[in-house]
């Protein structure tokens, strides 16, 4: 009923390649040859070409006009236009590439793709696999690079995704005389051309994320669900659904965005062919299917087994692996959705502010300060053309484009009722939306083709001129859309030589003091040390501590299998015991060591109301066990409220704040005017463009040039000011930020 075939030997070998790469996975040590070379090239070799080439049709069926023997010649050249858009797209990508890790988990996603961690959750194990296999097999290039070409390469092969999509759905109305398929190319290059310049799509294209492969399995499912739609009834079919499972179940290990096109694959089925429901062997194979794809999470079971040094929520087990994938450590779940008590305004807020300023982002345009919709970006060019391409699909083919508008629903509008965006979010939430784009993308595309078969021979009867307008029409159609884009978007998205993000994380381990202990604040902080001191072998003398994970046991155990100098009074029996308790007011006392004679008391202040949480304690104990031993830093990521309000105890040492157990080393400057005339500001200044996140995590660098300003003007050393104001309006040309700065006395902290 389905019209599956029976799949191929290739599938038995598929799966005997994956149960080899995991037996090879699980063997240590962590950092062996077997689990971190062979294993990876196996498991990419068994789930990502293996298994997809056994769930295939044997010989593919014909089903449509596109795969019949006498279009075969007219339309063979129509896969010259997808391989140009893969070239087009990849060129820009690799000219605009970031040089280094991004901000936020991009640092994370790098060392983990390299070290085979276990990145924050809920993990992307497939990019870490295929991250792995291409630094195993490519070992020329430097972590970074290899991760972010991957990135570029990804999304080139998306946009040539979309580029097929397009031309199938065109194909699809019937117009098969040689002119059309020349229309049909070209809007298929348009199309895909559209979405690969989109600002949401590129920005994430030059950096590791783990949302640029999620865009491509996303296509590849939308395409395999086509290729049924045509083909449902003809034997072979079926398996185009079968292998739809599998990467739907595979694309778990990649990010949990797509999940939302199930209900648009049971819509699919109900309008296409409601009988498959009653189909056995249909449900049967797409449940085994499935759970062949989501089996790759087991790897990351394997992985934590063996304890590596990134290793959020040690999913070493079934229960824990669950918690991890389903994302209990931030209290959300992917299956539990509470559609009803919405964390924000709805309208105003989850769907204007965080899902249709996107739209007017990517097809209206960015504005000049990078948040707001600007009209004179792309003048509304190609949401005009994709409005334009959704009417005609409707008129063209009514249940095709119903499926397609069903499938845009629920990658937009399903997509904001399963995030539930708190109001105020700290972070734009575009990336979660890339699908929805492509879909409009592909309107675009049908527009375009409208305009280049139909409006030559409107504008002339004759053979020859038609011809001629066609490709004016063409050309026009490139100005306005692709090329448009291009001029529109290459300025915010040109990351060539953004330093700002590696710079950050070597410039944070350089401010401190030699074997220091530094506890950080955030991701962007975090990650951009971890990646310093782990790939680069940076500073490797610090230990870098996250303040938020200490409220985890794992991230304990961790800190004590991989540093086990950090002074403190913990054990692992005594880690279980460990949870939030009220403070009883009294202060806490340091007892004087060899390096300060006279002791150090301090009166904490509880980050929740009165109770001491876990990390609270925890740096309670380093302070007071450590006993000066060791220096103890916080990084600005914190700004002024330093963890316990330990501020006024604190010394401004650059991008750290260092603690000090008596005033007159508080008030030594030395290390201060040390790191901000040695610090790397590569990115800031001869930068032409700033993101908010890489403008946000500059001001960083901006207490420091008050404090050490606030010094000089102390002693009066005018030489020595303007050359810090001149550094500072190098690499921040602000009007008015010098002033700011520096002109207010008695501010020795830095900036509000």
């Amino acid at each position: 009923m389905a019209n599956i075939q029976k799949p191929g030997k290739t599938l038995w070998v598929a799966l005997a390649v994956i149960i080899m790469g995991m037996i090879l996975l699980r063997i240590p040590p962590v950092d062996g040859f077997w689990t971190m070379n062979i294993a990876p090239i196996l498991l990419v070799l068994g789930y990502v070409i293996l298994a997809p080439i056994g769930l295939l049709p044997r010989k593919a069926p014909p089903g449509s006009y596109y795969d019949s023997p006498e279009a075969a010649g007219g339309l063979r050249y129509l896969h010259y236009g997808a391989a140009s858009v893969f070239v087009a797209a990849f060129i820009v990508y690799l000219i605009t590439l970031w040089p280094g890790p991004g901000w936020w988990d991009s640092a994370d996603y790098i060392i983990c793709c390299y070290n085979l961690g276990i990145p924050s959750p809920p993990g992307s194990f497939l990019l870490e696999l295929i991250g792995r296999t291409a630094a195993t097999l490519v070992p020329v290039f430097s972590p970074h690079t290899t991760i972010n070409l991957l990135m570029a390469l990804f999304t080139a092969i998306a946009a040539a995704v979309v580029y097929y999509i397009t031309v199938r759905i065109i194909r699809s109305f019937g117009n098969n005389e040689p002119s059309s398929n020349s229309a049909a190319m070209f809007a298929g290059i348009m199309a895909a051309l559209t979405l690969a310049l989109t600002h949401s799509v590129w920005c994430k294209a030059t950096f590791a994320n783990a949302y640029t492969l999620s865009l491509l399995t996303g296509g590849i499912l939308i395409y395999l669900v086509i290729l049924w739609w045509e083909k449902a009834d003809v034997s072979g079919g079926g398996n185009y659904l079968l292998l739809a499972a599998f990467i739907l179940g595979l694309d778990l290990s990649v990010h949990r965005s797509n999940l939302l096109l199930v209900p648009f694959f049971i819509v699919l089925i109900l309008i296409r062919r409601p009988r498959a429901f009653l189909d056995w062997k249909l449900w049967l194979g797409s449940i085994l299917v499935f759970l062949l794809g989501i089996s790759m999470q087991f790897g990351l079971m394997f992985r934590a087994q063996l304890n590596p040094e990134i290793n959020f929520g040690n999913p070493d087990n079934l229960t824990s692996l669950w918690d991890y994938v389903n994302l209990r450590q931030f209290d959300i779940s992917i299956f539990g959705l509470d559609l009803l008590e919405r964390k924000g305004p709805f309208w105003s807020y989850q769907v204007k502010e965080m899902y249709l300023r996107y739209i007017g982002w990517n097809f209206i345009g960015l504005g000049s300060d990078g948040a707001r919709v600007g009209f004179s970006g792309m003048y509304g060019i190609p949401l005009l053309f994709g409005a334009i391409g959704l009417i005609v699909h409707f008129a063209r083919r009514f249940k095709q484009a119903l499926m397609f508008f069903v499938a845009f629903l629920f990658a937009s509008f399903g997509a904001i009722f399963y995030l539930n965006v708190p109001a105020g979010f700290f972070r734009e939430m575009d990336r979660h939306f890339v699908v929805s784009f492509m879909i409009i993308a592909v309107w675009v595309g049908i527009a375009v083709y409208v305009a280049l078969y139909y409006l030559p021979r409107l504008l002339s009867r004759s053979r020859r001129y038609t011809k001629i307008a066609f490709a004016i029409m063409v050309i026009v159609a490139f100005l306005i859309l692709p090329l448009n884009m291009f001029r529109a978007n290459f300025h915010n998205n040109d990351m060539h030589d953004n330093y700002t993000a590696d710079s950050f994380g070597r410039n944070l381990l350089e401010s401190c003091e030699p074997n220091a202990i530094l506890i950080t604040a955030g991701d962007s902080d975090t990650f951009t040390a971890w990646y310093a001191r782990m790939i680069e072998k940076i500073r490797p003398d610090i230990t870098t501590i996250n303040i938020h994970l200490l409220n985890t046991p794992w991230y304990l155990n961790t800190l004590m299998t991989y540093h086990p100098d950090i002074p403190w009074s913990l054990t692992k029996d005594s880690i279980t015991a460990l949870s939030p308790r009220i403070w009883d007011g009294d202060s806490i006392h340091v007892a004087a060591s060899g390096n300060y004679e006279a002791s150090f008391s301090f009166l904490p202040q509880p980050s929740f109301g009165e109770y001491l949480i876990v990390s609270d304690q925890v740096v309670i104990d380093i302070i007071r066990t450590n006993k000066w031993k060791r220096p103890i830093c916080f990084s600005l990521g914190f700004g002024e409220n330093v963890p316990l309000g330990l501020r006024e105890y604190c010394r401004l040492d650059g991008l750290v704040w260092r603690l000090c157990p008596d005033s007159i080393s508080r008030e030594d400057v030395g290390r201060l005017e040390e790191n901000i005339w040695k610090y790397d500001y590569r990115g800031y200044g001869d930068y032409k463009y700033l993101d908010r996140t890489t403008e946000n995590m500059g001001r960083n660098y901006w207490f420091g040039f008050a404090g050490l300003a606030n010094h000089y003007r102390k002693v009066n050393d005018e030489e020595r000011m303007g050359a810090l104001k001149d550094i500072l309006r190098h690499h921040w040309p602000i009007e008015g930020l010098p002033e700011m700065l520096f002109g207010t006395p008695g501010n020795d902290s830095g900036p509000d």
